[in-house]
């Protein structure tokens, strides 16, 4: 029977102590370890049901909240704020999750999954820290023009002059979540851009901890994240033989209904990268893991890891 544990562990800023969750089954042997990170204005408990999935088959599976979400605040008016310096910060919490769950199950494969802005964050880690996975999944990526993301830190920064870094932007607002929503016909729901599960949909309109909106300098900590990994220069940094697996909905505003999720596969092997594959749901939002396909993209999921946890044993033998 699959095990949930909740931690506390003490945040990279100093001041915070960041919330999360680990799964496992202490009666099947570790396959590996899955290390989730949410995606925006989210929290890690939405991963539950993927999680409990995984370590029922045998991974270890580990996940919190980021700096300004769920439960890693020290009171509800600081959702959606960050503090100075956010895109280091959140990449020093992630960087210690992965420590923790090392020394939980410290030989074990080591795979990171990251959801939306999640899937940013990993990006990046990737870059600077690729070697210490042994495989990556991103969901619900994208490819953004530089330009539009530029345009997106200008605003931030324009707007942290004129109202200070705890104040909000509209049009930043308008750029991300509540412009998705506009895309979609059954837009009566604010969140149909996510799911076309309608109960998905009434519970995220009704979870405080999903219900607020960014600051300016979580806004600017994002695009300088998405600054970075959209840039062919620095994504080159990242280990070429590292497995990737993307997934994404083509309907999923976020990778432009697909076409900006190839436009990042053609940019990973332009710069050499070895190991990628990429499937697209048809019919299915962003959020994979609360679509109606859901049990497929869990499949498919469950099928790589394995084949990681596979690849890694011969590796040892």
């Amino acid at each position: 029977m699959v095990t949930r544990e909740e931690f506390y562990v003490d945040s990279a800023d100093g001041i915070h102590m960041i919330h999360g969750y680990r799964w496992y089954d202490p009666e099947i042997a570790c396959r590996g370890v899955l290390q989730i990170v949410h995606g925006m204005l989210e929290y890690i408990e939405r991963y539950d049901e993927m999680a409990e999935r995984m370590a029922s088959v045998g991974y270890f599976v580990i996940g919190h909240d980021h700096l300004g979400h769920g439960d890693s605040v020290n009171d509800p008016s600081e959702l959606g704020y960050v503090g100075k310096e956010g895109a280091v910060l959140w990449l020093k919490d992630i960087e210690q999750i992965r420590k923790m769950a090392v020394s939980y199950v410290p030989k074990a494969p080591y795979i990171m999954l990251g959801h939306s802005m999640g899937s940013f964050l990993v990006r990046r880690y990737l870059i600077y820290h690729g070697s210490r996975v042994d495989g990556a999944v991103l969901m619900g990526t994208g490819h953004q023009p530089p330009m539009l993301v530029k345009a997106g830190l200008l605003a931030a920064y324009t707007g942290m002059l004129k109202g200070g870094s705890r104040g909000h932007s509209s049009l930043l607002d308008n750029l991300t979540c509540s412009g998705f929503a506009k895309r979609y016909p059954d837009n009566a729901h604010t969140g149909s851009w996510m799911s076309r599960d309608p109960q998905v949909l009434v519970q995220a309109l009704q979870d405080r901890k999903m219900n607020f909106h960014f600051s300016l300098n979580a806004f600017e900590a994002l695009f300088r994240t998405i600054e970075e990994v959209v840039d062919p220069k620095r994504a080159a940094r990242m280990p070429k033989k590292l497995p990737l697996l993307i997934l994404s909905g083509e309907e999923d505003p976020v990778g432009e209904n697909g076409k900006g999720v190839r436009r990042f596969e053609a940019m990973l092997k332009k710069i050499g990268m070895e190991n990628v594959s990429c499937i697209l749901y048809p019919g299915n939002r962003h959020e994979l893991m609360h679509d109606l396909d859901k049990e497929r993209v869990f499949d498919d999921l469950q099928g790589w890891c394995d084949a990681i946890q596979r690849d890694d044993r011969r590796k040892r033998k």
